[in-house]
């Protein structure tokens, strides 16, 4: 059974609210390949992604990325959601899809579905954030700095560090 549900459902537990980035952000041109390094916290910071399109820094739900439309990020599934998917940017906005197990969502023009089978349920959607709208999939904040051209600089940040 689907079910369609439309930014209904549990509440997340709190807001995240948008923070500016507490270093410069420097973006490199167009043609950089991807960078992956650490948001700000008590952890140590990976170091920057030397492969196109390796989000592996991002797997524990707390990295800055820079991504592109077309870029998948593996999550941890213990945080509710296995990959955020960038469809595309636009002006100063991204649509993020979705996949994984919680139906706590937060964001712009927010859309999930959810399908049971023998007790197991996956949830698919999409949502929008912005440079002044924030969003969350389970338990990760997701916060778009700023989008340069083809590319943004995407903050993942574990639900409870903001």
């Amino acid at each position: 059974m689907t079910a369609l549900l439309a930014g209904c459902g549990e509440a997340p537990a709190h807001s995240i609210a948008a923070e500016p980035v507490s270093r410069p952000v420097t973006f490199a041109s167009a043609s950089a390949e991807p960078i992956v390094t650490a948001a700000p916290s008590s952890s140590p910071s990976p170091s920057p992604s030397a492969t196109p399109g390796d989000f592996a820094g991002c797997r524990d739900g707390d990295c800055e990325a820079r991504v592109r439309a077309g870029d998948s990020i593996p999550i941890d599934p213990a945080l509710g959601v296995d990959e955020i998917s960038v469809v595309g940017l636009r002006g100063d906005a991204a649509r993020i899809a979705f996949t994984g197990t919680s139906t706590v969502v937060d964001g712009a023009n927010t859309s999930i579905s959810r399908s049971c089978y023998n007790d197991r349920c996956r949830v698919r959607g999409a949502l929008t954030i912005s440079t002044s709208r924030p969003g969350r999939i389970g338990d990760v904040g997701l916060r778009l700095t700023r989008v340069e051209g083809d590319s943004a600089l995407l903050v993942l940040q574990r639900a409870g560090e903001e």
